[in-house]
């Protein structure tokens, strides 16, 4: 039976230790922002470092008066994915620490979209605020640089890396990429470091239309790693949603182009003109993102690794992951037929209770830690 392997943070804390730790990680981003002008290139003197803690620290503040609300807090959510998350919440944190390195790094995002629904023009205000709260997420991780060194003291890992077809990872840091055989490839389904975002990247159709405005964006070398691919978000629906944004946007463009290469398709020329003369921006966008196409038709968006999770089979080890966190993928293991076989490492006895109930497989529970002596 073939074998993959889908693996998590687990695995850098156990080479890394405490430093990769949900609370570690929020405590380095507040420290980070006690640095005198580390990030103001970043957000171009647009706030202060002090101005961002007090972000970090007010979402704290929200976050413990939403869990006082209730169910009154339900109110304040926008569509059933965030009410799940809210109910979710509430139960995880139920009777438990609510300092500000006690709470999820992604469970922040969640806070952030709450809190701004009670405003006005919510969307763009949560969304700048979500790509700042992001770098700094993505930078405190980074750990100046030592997260990627990890895989130097994984020789024994290594070995046992070579008995699987495919390897996965959840996890943005390239050590796996390290350990695998030369020409292998990992498959990083939330992204990867090493991997820039499409708005940065001339050769994709967004980066070719960014880079082409009069203000493009630009890569600040020594913080390469924040503007990388990365998905960050308060739910697994969010997060598979933001997976399959640029495929979907690929279909839709080849299907585009194609009918506006047949002189005879007259609703998708006019279709074209009107977007090409339009003064919404959204509209304006996918005017350029069309036009750069038809010039050059090699441009693409970048695709997460999707498909080649789907088509899995045999045995699914996983690794480092916990059953409470990215239920998109688990779903995405549930729906496959092909998976036959999923064998889980935990890490205590809610891990185990957990993965019963959220893995709907035949499956084979193993201590993570006995695998780890094992490998010593």
């Amino acid at each position: 039976m073939e074998k993959c392997i889908l693996v998590g943070n687990g695995i850098n804390i156990n080479y890394g230790g405490v430093d990769y730790t949900n609370g570690k990680i929020i405590e380095r981003l507040t420290n980070n922002l006690t640095v005198d002008g580390k990030y103001k290139g970043v957000f171009n003197d647009s706030v202060s470092q002090s101005e961002l803690a007090g972000v970090v620290f007010g979402l704290n503040d929200v976050f413990r008066k939403m869990m006082k609300n209730g169910v009154f807090a339900l109110r304040r959510t926008e569509g059933e994915d965030e009410m799940r998350t809210l109910i979710d919440i509430s139960r995880r944190y139920q009777g438990k620490p609510q300092d500000v390195l006690d709470i999820g790094m992604e469970d922040y995002f969640f806070v952030m979209k709450w809190f701004n629904n009670g405003y006005d023009g919510s969307e763009d205000l949560s969304q700048a605020g979500f790509d700042g709260l992001k770098w700094l997420f993505l930078d405190s991780i980074y750990n100046g640089g030592h997260i990627e060194t990890l895989y130097q003291g994984m020789a024994g890992f290594a070995a046992n890396l070579q008995k699987y077809k495919s390897v996965f990872t959840v996890n943005y840091d390239t050590n796996l990429d390290n350990l695998v055989k030369v020409g292998e490839k990992v498959y990083h389904l939330h992204g990867s470091f090493d991997e820039l975002d499409d708005t940065y990247k001339a050769d994709t159709i967004i980066g070719y239309v960014a880079q082409h405005k009069p203000n493009p964006p630009t890569v600040i070398p020594t913080f390469r790693h924040i503007y990388c691919n990365a998905i960050m978000g308060y739910s697994g629906a969010y997060k598979l949603n933001r997976m399959k944004i640029y495929e979907k946007s690929n279909w839709a463009m080849d299907d585009m182009i194609g009918r506006l290469q047949n002189p005879s398709d007259n609703e998708a020329q006019e279709k074209y003109r009107q977007l090409s003369h339009s003064t919404d921006e959204k509209e304006v966008n996918t005017a350029a993102f069309i036009a750069a196409r038809l010039e050059h038709p090699e441009l693409r968006n970048t695709e997460y690794p999707i498909k080649e999770f789907s088509e899995i089979s045999g045995q699914l080890d996983i690794l480092g992951m916990s059953p409470n966190n990215d239920t998109h993928i688990f779903d995405m293991i549930n729906e496959n037929p092909n998976i036959k076989r999923v064998v889980f490492f935990y890490a205590g006895s809610g891990d185990m209770a957990a993965a019963q109930k959220v893995i709907k497989k035949p499956l084979q529970l193993r201590s993570v830690f006995k695998y780890w002596d094992s490998l010593k």
